[in-house]
Order: C-alpha cells, then sequence, then structure tokens
C-alpha cells in the first residue's frame, strides 16, 4: 500500500470478550495496519478501554441499547466509523496470521479478498473502502446467522469487483462451537450438550435461508439507506429505531412463517407439514431471529424425538444385515 493509503481492522464484539481479550493482544503485534476499530454492540458488560491493550491504533466504540446481535448492521457501523481506505474485519475470535496485506493486495489487481478455510474464516475479508461502499456494505435487511457473507460477495461479483480467497494460514481463529456464534451468551469454557447444539444448527438453517429470500426479495444496493445513529458521547451511539430499513409487513410475516417452519422442524424433526398446522401458542416464531425453545422443547426432543428414531434405525439395521447383491 501507498502512503496515501491505510488499512483498518475493524471487529465487533457482543458478550464475547473472552475471545477479545486473547485476541486484541495478538491484533496489536501485528504491525501492518494503522487503526483497530473495536466496535461493542451492547454487550451486557460494556467493554472499558483498559481492558484492552496499550496501543493507540485501537479506536473503542459502543451503541447502547441492541437486545440482539445484528452482523450487518453492526459491521456497518464499523465500517463507517474507521477511517482506513482498506478494511480487513476480524470477527472477535480472530487475529491475523501470515498476511501482508501489501503484498496480496497487488495479486491479480483483486482488492477483494475474503477468508477460506475452517472455523468462521469465511466470514472475514480484506477489501478496498471504495468496493465495500460501492455494494452499499452488508445487506441490512438480514436477521440473525448466515447468507451475510455469501450476500457481500455476489453482489460484489455482480459488479465486477474481482473476488479472490485469503491463504488458510492468513487467518487465526480461536475453534468453539456453533452454539456460541448463535447464541451470544455463553460463557467462556462452557461446553453445549447435544441439545443445544441441535438447536443452534436448527438455527442457524432457518435464519440462512431466511437471508437467502430477504436478500432476493429486497437486493441491497449503494441507494439503500442504512440505519441511522445518535451520538450519545465520544464513542457511544444509539440507533434511531425510526430509521433501521425493514422489509414490508406482509414480506416481513411471510419470513417470519418460514424461518418458524424450518427450525421447529429441523430441531425437533417434525415433518413441516406439521409444524404449519400446530399452534404457535406450542412452536412460536422467533422473535428478531431467536428462537425461544421452552422446557416441553427440551423434554420432547430427549423422549419423543428419540422414539420417533427407532423405526428408521430398525430399516436401517435390517438393511445392513441383509447380504448384498452382486452388481
Amino acid at each position: 500500500m501507498t502512503k496515501q493509503q491505510s488499512l483498518s481492522v475493524i471487529t465487533v464484539c457482543m458478550n464475547r470478550q473472552h475471545h477479545l481479550f486473547a485476541t486484541a493482544p495478538k491484533v496489536a503485534d501485528w504491525p501492518h495496519h494503522q487503526e483497530h476499530l473495536i466496535l461493542d454492540w451492547s454487550s451486557d458488560a460494556p467493554l472499558r478501554r483498559e481492558q484492552l491493550p496499550d496501543d493507540p491504533r485501537i479506536q473503542l466504540h459502543r451503541v447502547e441499547g441492541e437486545s440482539r446481535w445484528n452482523l450487518s448492521r453492526a459491521y456497518n457501523l464499523a465500517a463507517h466509523l474507521a477511517k482506513g481506505s482498506f478494511l480487513l474485519k476480524l470477527d472477535a475470535d480472530c487475529w491475523p496470521g501470515e498476511l501482508i496485506p501489501s503484498d496480496i493486495l497487488t495479486v491479480k489487481n483483486s482488492l477483494c479478498w475474503f477468508g477460506a478455510g475452517p472455523d468462521g474464516r469465511l466470514g472475514q475479508f480484506l477489501i478496498s473502502r471504495s468496493a465495500f461502499e460501492a455494494v452499499g456494505g452488508f445487506n441490512e435487511i438480514l436477521v440473525g446467522y448466515g447468507f451475510d457473507d455469501k450476500d457481500l460477495k455476489a453482489r460484489l461479483q455482480s459488479l465486477g469487483w474481482p473476488l479472490c480467497d485469503l491463504p488458510v494460514e492468513a487467518v487465526h481463529v480461536i475453534p468453539h462451537s456453533i452454539h456460541e456464534r448463535t447464541s451470544r451468551k455463553l460463557e467462556a469454557g462452557c461446553r453445549p450438550s447435544s441439545c443445544l447444539y441441535a438447536q443452534s444448527l436448527a438455527h442457524r438453517q432457518a435464519t440462512a435461508m431466511s437471508n437467502r429470500l430477504a436478500a432476493a426479495f429486497h437486493p441491497w444496493t449503494v441507494f439503500r439507506s442504512t440505519s441511522r445513529y445518535l451520538q450519545l458521547a465520544e464513542g457511544l451511539w444509539r440507533c434511531d429505531q425510526d430509521h433501521i430499513p425493514r422489509l414490508p409487513t406482509a414480506v416481513d410475516d411471510e419470513l417470519e412463517r418460514f424461518r418458524r417452519q424450518i427450525f421447529w422442524s429441523r430441531f425437533l424433526e417434525l415433518p413441516e407439514s406439521y409444524v404449519k398446522q400446530l399452534s404457535v401458542v406450542l412452536l412460536p416464531p422467533d422473535q428478531q431471529g431467536q428462537f425461544r425453545v421452552r422446557w416441553w422443547h427440551r423434554c420432547y426432543w430427549y423422549t419423543l424425538r428419540r422414539l420417533m428414531r427407532f423405526p428408521l434405525g430398525l430399516v436401517g439395521a435390517v438393511k445392513r444385515c441383509l447380504p448384498r447383491r452382486g452388481r
């Protein structure tokens, strides 16, 4: 990068300080950025500057009043607050590895590099601000977890921005369960049960599929209005709820029914037609992308769900015992 260019690392954290406290010092040891903008997205315990490394490149901001995680809105604000002409998105569980931005940004003349590999690398990117802003950033219509990065990449490609994969070793990640990604409440060292794991997997499937439909119905462009934030104090923000992008009511209601159908059918292993017929009192819809699982749902998951699996298991066992026919 030239002297006129600068690189901002952007990180958003919501109730995952144990990850951030492990990765922020490693980002501070990385010499190739001019700013590390950290946005606290309404964590229950607010981040304090003294908890972070003594690095003058760190800029800490906080958004008040957000009850749910929203990656698109959070990272759009972080990118807006950052000053760099290039943006390196690193979640709270990530830090740079064998990555020298000035080397790779000249390869194939690409200004859009996306993470590749396991453990959450797919959601990270190194991108020019001009490319990010050309497509309007992340799609703020999306809720929950999943499809936000795929939507961003598809819109960049549609405008002719060449995309490349970052080498796997360019980004290091703290491995953790899918439950910690979806819940935003899990404490450090806590191991989710098999029920919680199944719940989180169903949650990701439901919101990712819903987001795919939402993005198709409401394509995001630079001409879409993003959320508006009011500055309460230096580094402290609150969103103006009247200026959050929303889908038309009829479409939003349809996607809510779709998420409900997918989540409960995946989690409880019920036919989708049954979920559609059962009362919403028994199987309620999500609230802003989050599903409330009650004790009777867990009871069913541990008991009746397993009994319903028995016939399938029996058929599978019989099939394995039968002699195989020659080709």
